[in-house]
């Protein structure tokens, strides 16, 4: 059957199916074309392509011109990056060189720190290793860009030696930088993590099978265009310890702002995907004429997407426009604090347009969201598939919360250490709305993730991977007031500090359109969760020590997760408390009726029973148009 995603025109299937060489334009340029659908028929686009284009755009053609002889330069020299003064391109370099097209490799040793080099317009072949304060320029000239080129053979385009440090500061621009093959969960550019790196108007593409960048602690990725690799765009984690914060244990300060990012995991790490109802059986979500071939063999792990951040602390994602991604367009995984996602365009990938998971303090606003989560949502099509997913993840106020990140270089990023916001977001045709859920089974020591909480000072605190493996057997909560007691050695609560939860978020003033005429199969036999938001757990507890019930309650009634004055346009669907609840979805009614006329499904046939109407409070001062 055809492919499930929305496709570009025949340009860019031409050209990477032939493998042309990306040079001053990218095979985006031919903008959007028709989504194939899965039957007789094209299914329309969620909406509007709003975002705002880099690829293919004037904004990446470098302003310097020179197109003369290799060498040593002065600051000055026409059509070249100036350097050395205040005022100039890069006032803290001292000198300048201009590096030949060809085949070149440059060890650190071979180049010097504080540095412009001057790429000539044309293809260098080859890898960079980067020292301190470093410049990599492209130029622009006879219409021919500088083209930085692995050839599939090579593993790095520009990193450092990381045996000797720290390389900080360094700036690359102007540059395509293609056809490098970092393996899986490592990057082309940046590999080493190094810190205070500037990346912006760059071409990354068809790098496989891992990702185009590395962002580590003080890196600002502005203005490029991060398409067709393997596995992401970028994702930030700290790979060498060079800049790692004193909570999180991964990179701080890292601002993404102006991107467009597109067609990453063209390796499929997401894996095959099912659903008999609409003929899937062992289906790739990359249709064949994404697929590098380059990629080898890939065993698909679940990590992949526009993409990912990992244990970072003050990260500002801003302004970029995330589309067409197989997997997530951006994933915050792991012990994750103080993020903003904000004004930004994810349209049309795969799995949601955001996910929190495992994280702390979050900001969501202003973006605009359509078209996501469709094939995901299939693949799974008994769970929520929304828009913007929430799981195990909000700020706590029980502890006395996770701080704002308190490295000095992140003074200019915000921190939401009492309630973390989802507001003012346009939502259009996705897979489901805004969902929050909290796996019951999922705690610190559970033996899958290897951090433990951030909550009460994080790993200096007292709740460490083997506290916790000790202790939260014999955990407890209170089911009257949902706060877990004092147990254990020393006494401590146990069984709220051990696990991550989706506690203090605030979903407000968003708009919520939803067609389920636009939604590829969206129907009852076919996928009966779609157009689902809501807030649920699983019967279950960490690890099995308090009635399987205990987490959907205190989920869902006492751990401060509040809907309101949002627009519901279309007939958006909500779901409640225990992921097996028989009567979900609940109705409108039952969704936002008055707690205090329910039980907060308390009674004793709903506790056993698994079944719950509610009512759940939720969504005051919300309108809901539709049936």
């Amino acid at each position: 059957m055809p492919g499930s995603r929305r496709l570009l025109g025949g340009a860019i299937a031409a050209c990477f199916a032939v493998a042309l060489a990306i040079t001053g334009a990218s095979c985006t340029d031919a903008g959007p074309g028709p989504h194939p659908g899965t039957g007789a028929g094209s299914y329309p686009r969620a909406g509007p392509a709003t975002g705002r284009l880099v690829c293919g755009q004037s904004i990446l053609k470098s302003p310097f011109t020179y197109g003369g002889a290799a060498g040593p330069y002065q600051s000055g020299a026409a059509g070249l990056p100036t350097y050395g003064t205040p005022g100039s391109d890069f006032p803290r370099d001292t000198a300048g060189v201009v590096l030949p097209t060809g085949t070149h490799n440059y060890p650190s040793y071979d180049l010097k720190p504080d540095t412009v080099y001057y790429l000539l317009p044309g293809t260098h072949t080859g890898g960079i290793m980067a020292d301190t304060n470093d410049a990599f320029v492209g130029g622009f000239s006879d219409g021919k860009p500088a083209v930085l080129d692995g050839q599939y053979s090579q593993f790095e385009a520009i990193d450092s030696n990381s045996s000797i440090g720290d390389q900080s500061g360094v700036t690359i621009e102007y540059l395509t930088i293609e056809k490098y093959q970092p393996v899986g969960d490592a990057a082309a550019i940046n590999q080493d993590a190094n810190t205070g790196w500037t990346i912006k108007y760059n071409t990354i593409t068809l790098n496989v099978p891992g990702a185009g960048v590395m962002a580590g602690a003080g890196n600002t990725l502005k203005d490029n265009c991060l398409t067709l690799n393997g596995q992401y765009g970028f994702q930030a984690s700290d790979v060498n310890g060079f800049g790692r914060d004193s909570l999180t244990n991964g990179p701080y300060d890292v601002t993404v702002e102006g991107n467009e990012i597109s067609y990453n995991d063209t390796c499929d790490f997401s894996g095959l995907l099912k659903n008999k109802a609409v003929g899937w059986h062992n289906h790739n979500p990359v249709p064949a004429q994404y697929r590098n071939p380059k990629c080898g063999k890939v065993v698909g792990d679940g990590n992949q997407g526009g993409f990912k951040l990992w244990q970072t602390n003050g990260v500002t994602v801003s302004g970029n426009y995330i589309h067409n991604n197989w997997g997530p367009g951006g994933w915050a995984d792991t012990d994750n604090a103080n993020t903003t996602w904000d004004g930004n365009t994810i349209t049309d990938n795969e799995g949601a347009a955001i996910i929190e998971e495992i994280s702390y303090n979050f900001s969501i606003t202003d973006n605009y969201i359509a078209g996501n989560d469709w094939t995901d949502g299939l693949s799974n099509p008994e769970f929520p598939a929304p828009a913007i997913y929430i799981s195990e993840s909000g700020s706590d106020t029980t502890f006395g919360g996770v701080p704002a990140c308190l490295e000095a270089a992140c003074s200019g990023q915000r921190s939401y250490p009492h309630q973390s916001v989802i507001s003012g977001n346009t939502l259009v045709n996705n897979g489901g709305s805004i969902f929050l859920w909290q796996n019951s089974n999922r705690y610190c020591a559970d033996g899958f993730d290897a951090p433990c909480t951030l909550v009460a000072g994080g790993r200096s605190g007292p709740f460490t991977v083997s506290a916790c493996k000790a202790n939260l057997p014999s955990a407890s909560v209170s089911t009257t007031a949902y706060v877990g007691n004092k147990t254990g050695t020393p006494p401590e609560n146990w069984w709220d500090g051990c696990r991550w939860r989706t506690e203090n978020v605030r979903i407000t003033r968003n708009t919520i359109d939803f067609n389920p005429a636009a939604v590829m199969d969206c129907t009852k036999a076919a996928w009966p969760d779609c157009g689902a938001g809501g807030i649920f757990s699983e019967y279950g507890s960490p690890p099995d020590s308090e009635p399987g019930w205990a987490v959907p309650t205190q989920l869902t009634f006492y751990q401060n997760d509040v809907w309101s004055d949002n627009v519901y346009n279309g007939p958006s669907i909500f779901l409640a408390w225990n992921q097996g609840n028989g009567d979900n979805p609940v109705s409108w009614a039952k969704w936002t009726g008055s707690v205090s006329k329910g039980t907060k499904c308390s009674s004793p046939g709903e506790r056993q029973s698994g079944y719950c109407a509610g009512p759940f409070g939720q969504d005051a001062g919300s309108t809901h148009n539709g049936s």
